[in-house]
């Protein structure tokens, strides 16, 4: 079984920090990111991806 966790870190604008999402979501570079918090919405671009497998012997 492969399980699947994103994260995702935001380099700049207001949102400067790292988020864990649980379950991921597929991202591809050049894909936009609409954030929406408190009534604002900001804008974010996939710059890079990286995908690390980690094997576990339970799985």
């Amino acid at each position: 079984m492969i399980k699947k966790n994103t994260k995702v870190i935001f380099q700049d604008g207001k949102n400067q920090k790292t988020e864990e999402l649980v379950g991921g979501i597929p991202l591809s570079k050049g894909e936009v990111v609409h954030v929406h918090q408190k009534g604002d919405k900001t804008d974010y671009e996939v710059v890079d991806k990286n995908i690390d497998c980690f094997l576990d012997k339970k799985d």
